[in-house]
């Protein structure tokens, strides 16, 4: 599913909590990194990507194409907190190969098929 997927249904998240970086953030925090503008922050940018691909594979998608790239996201991000929750920034140009990556697993572009997203 996309990030908008998870975004929108709430509901259907299999965990409760996720690590971005060395942050682990509850739901509520990740929501709120969902509806956060990216505005030239290619940390929000990743982040949503990464939320979207670790809730996809812990509802059951094969990890294997993209584990190398969520190991690469998360130790870009660090120590660093995701706005809105923190203050955190990384320029665009050092996260969008990442972002494309993930953007691309999330989308059904590289690993298993795109899911349909259900209204």
């Amino acid at each position: 599913h996309t990030q908008g997927y998870w975004k929108n249904h709430p509901e259907s998240w299999p965990v409760s909590s996720l690590k971005l970086g060395t942050t682990t953030y509850n739901q509520a925090q990740l929501l709120s990194i969902f509806g956060q503008p990216v505005a030239g922050n290619g940390l929000i940018s990743l982040s949503h990507q990464l939320i979207a691909a670790k809730l996809n594979i812990a509802a059951g998608a094969n990890p294997a194409p993209v584990s190398g790239v969520i190991l690469a996201a998360d130790a870009l991000i660090g120590t660093r907190v995701v706005p809105p929750v923190g203050s955190g920034f990384l320029s665009p140009s050092s996260t969008s190969a990442l972002t494309t990556a993930l953007d691309d697993y999330n989308s059904g572009e590289s690993g298993p098929p795109h899911c349909k997203d259900e209204d």
